[in-house]
């Protein structure tokens, strides 16, 4: 089964304990009475509070402190969280650029869930990096809508026809704080990610996610070299798009499958945007208040 934002949460939540028992109903509610105090935080669903006690491994006090950072990052990077429109000029740039897919997975189990990325077009200055952070957003988002939890989500770029223009584009504060926010932020359980064709461009970028990066997130990521495919040693060949030699469809058809689902789901990213934005006024505004 799929869900949509109109699914209740009652529903939601017994569908996801098939899968995961340890989810109860009892200790969301522990987890929104010990943030109850929090003025810092947004409006939260019971949805989201699902989702952060399950990426914690059902810890409540771990899971408050992962929701305090993860919308802490929210007001400070608010152009990649509180900006999410599918049918912003830079999401379609984005889209036309990058291929990024979910993979066929059987998404209503528990089962590890693959996003993949290669490039479209490689022309550096179609490129941008804070669209591929947005798109990450709402991807995650989105995922958790309509699949819910999952054992672990794996990333899979293919690099190729990455190159020194691209890397030179790199927002190095901005990149640096979204490292720390799949460190310390994520609603979901971050497995793997797998960099396929990694030549001397990738080993650039490497030397930037050392410098900000913890240990734990450094030995997620593994690089394959050119012309490897020991990819299928970690991701069986039907969850991967043909043009990296899995079986699947190409992945300029999950890529649209993917932007098409973000666009139908548009309103409840406006909606985001909104409660997120007017959080943020709050918070500052109460911020100048105690500086007077």
């Amino acid at each position: 089964m799929t869900y949509s934002s109109s699914t209740p949460f009652s529903e939601y939540l017994r569908i996801e304990q098939t899968k995961y028992p340890e989810l109860t109903f009892d200790d969301i509610q522990k987890l929104k009475e010990s943030l109850e105090d929090d003025d810092n935080l947004p409006p939260i669903s019971d949805k989201k509070y699902l989702a952060f006690l399950h990426s914690c491994n059902f810890d409540i006090e771990l899971a408050k402190k992962t929701i305090q950072r993860c919308y802490r990052f929210h007001f400070r990077i608010p152009k990649v969280f509180c900006e999410l429109d599918p049918l912003d000029d830079d999401m379609e740039l984005s889209y036309n650029c990058l291929s990024i897919g979910q993979m066929p997975t059987v998404n209503t189990d528990k089962r590890d869930r693959v996003l993949f990325m290669m490039f479209q077009d490689t022309n550096h200055e179609m490129f941008e990096y804070m669209s591929l952070f947005k798109y990450l957003v709402m991807w995650m988002n989105y995922t958790l809508l309509k699949y819910g939890t999952c054992d672990g989500m794996v990333i899979v770029v293919d690099s190729k026809g990455l190159n020194w223009r691209h890397i030179v584009k790199i927002p190095i504060g901005i990149a640096g704080k979204m490292l720390k926010f799949l460190e310390v932020g994520l609603p979901v359980r971050l497995k793997a990610v797998h960099i396929l064709n990694a030549g001397s461009a990738t080993q650039m970028i490497m030397k930037m996610v050392t410098r900000f990066a913890n240990q734990e997130l450094l030995e997620k990521i593994t690089l394959h070299p050119v012309g490897s495919d020991d990819i299928f040693n970690y991701i069986s060949r039907n969850e991967l798009p043909a043009e990296v030699g899995g079986s699947g469809k190409s992945h300029s058809f999950f890529n649209d499958e993917l932007y098409n689902d973000l666009v139908d789901i548009r309103d409840d990213f406006l909606e985001q945007n909104e409660v997120l934005n007017n959080q943020m006024m709050y918070v500052n505004h109460r911020l100048e208040e105690d500086d007077e």
